[in-house]
């Protein structure tokens, strides 16, 4: 990682936004980096005090005077003096007329669209999907995405960037790799040398690009005119699917006290898999294990929309989550407070947050792969 490619994340950590856990680190690590984040942060705070200093603005009050108003209808205003020929007006009567009996058929031009991008793409001929979203506006935090789901007993990797756009056709600059036999993915490291292709997407249009030692991808697009609130998810439904366990910016509390709140933290998913659990570690904290199946040391809890309680040491918990998790009315949690994370996730550090959803099983075992 260098300096120059963290740069643009920088700024888009001082926003709010979450970046990748790579660049993280790197700025963690890097002087240079950490002084370019000081410097944004005091920016951030000399203009919330300079706007501070500006004096309130108040308004005059105004009285108002109700007016006498006579109302005409279409036809009285025909017999009243214009500005334009009685012919005309009634010539304008008639047009308006046809317009609004649907006489007459106006085609709306399918140009323009949002400024949003949702990439759809499909592994033929098995099926596997996602969704990726880039900004078409020149927005450089949000013009590029990425994507690499696990298939066939590997990992595919999928880069898009936005390269220009003409009307409705976009153009796309990705990189589509994938690696055998393989269940991790390092989202710089991997892509490093994979050579970019240029691609137009339009809508109801489809494209297919070639990944070698995996197939074909067809990829589709649907512009939006907004930048949806689960940007890896735009056309995730309410209601959970079935065996699926779902986590969005969770919040836990124990009593009153807000233990951890990771709101900013995206969006963490298991489809399919009937003994799903979630994983989160907090500096501090250590690890909660919530489970949709019973397993030993743990507690019973219930479910209810994206809310689950539960009681351990004593202590009533609530975690909070922006949509429902699971069909299941119950879940088991357990805590571990001295459990380190890099002892189990290569990579991994201790003073970081995260939460992840995987099979149980992988989750109670020694080594837990991102």
């Amino acid at each position: 990682m260098k300096c120059d490619e963290a740069a643009e994340f920088v700024s888009a950590l001082c926003d709010g936004e979450t970046i990748p856990r790579e660049v993280a680190e790197h700025i963690g690590t890097c002087e240079v980096c950490r002084a370019r984040l000081n410097a944004y942060s005091a920016i951030g705070v000399e203009l919330k005090r300079v706007a501070s200093l500006e004096p309130p603005v108040t308004m005059k009050a105004r009285s108002w005077e109700k007016e006498q108003r006579i109302r005409m209808n279409w036809w009285q205003r025909g017999r009243t003096a214009m500005k334009i020929p009685r012919f005309a007006f009634a010539s304008m009567l008639a047009l308006i007329l046809v317009l609004s009996s649907s006489l007459v058929l106006v085609r709306a031009r399918t140009g323009g669209g949002g400024p949003v991008l949702v990439l759809t793409f499909k592994l033929l001929p098995d099926g596997t999907t996602g969704d990726c979203i880039i900004t078409t506006d020149g927005n450089a935090r949000t013009n590029q995405c990425g994507y690499t789901p696990g298939v066939r007993g590997g990992m595919l990797g999928l880069k898009f960037r936005f390269v220009s756009r003409d009307g409705d056709r976009t153009q796309l600059g990705v990189k589509a790799t994938y690696k055998s036999h393989s269940d991790t993915f390092h989202f710089i490291d991997d892509f490093k040398d994979v050579p970019e292709r240029m691609v137009w997407v339009e809508p109801s249009e489809k494209e297919q690009i070639a990944v070698s030692g995996l197939g074909e991808i067809e990829l589709t697009g649907e512009y939006l005119d907004h930048l949806p609130l689960l940007r890896f998810r735009p056309k995730e439904a309410l209601d959970p699917q079935k065996n699926e366990f779902r986590v969005v910016a969770p919040v836990l509390i124990r009593g009153k006290e807000v233990v951890l709140n990771l709101s900013e933290n995206g969006y963490s998913i298991d489809s399919g898999d009937p003994e799903a659990a979630l994983m989160i570690y907090y500096p501090g904290e250590g690890r909660y294990l919530i489970s949709t199946v019973p397993f030993e040391g743990a507690v019973d809890g219930t479910v209810k929309l994206g809310q689950i309680k539960f009681n351990l040491e004593g202590q009533d918990y609530l975690l909070l989550t922006a949509m429902p998790t699971t069909r299941s009315e119950h879940v088991w949690v357990s805590h571990d407070p001295q459990y380190k994370l890099s002892e189990h996730m290569q990579d991994a550090r201790d003073d970081l947050p995260m939460f992840m959803v995987r099979k149980l099983s992988g989750l109670l075992g020694g080594q837990i792969h991102h």
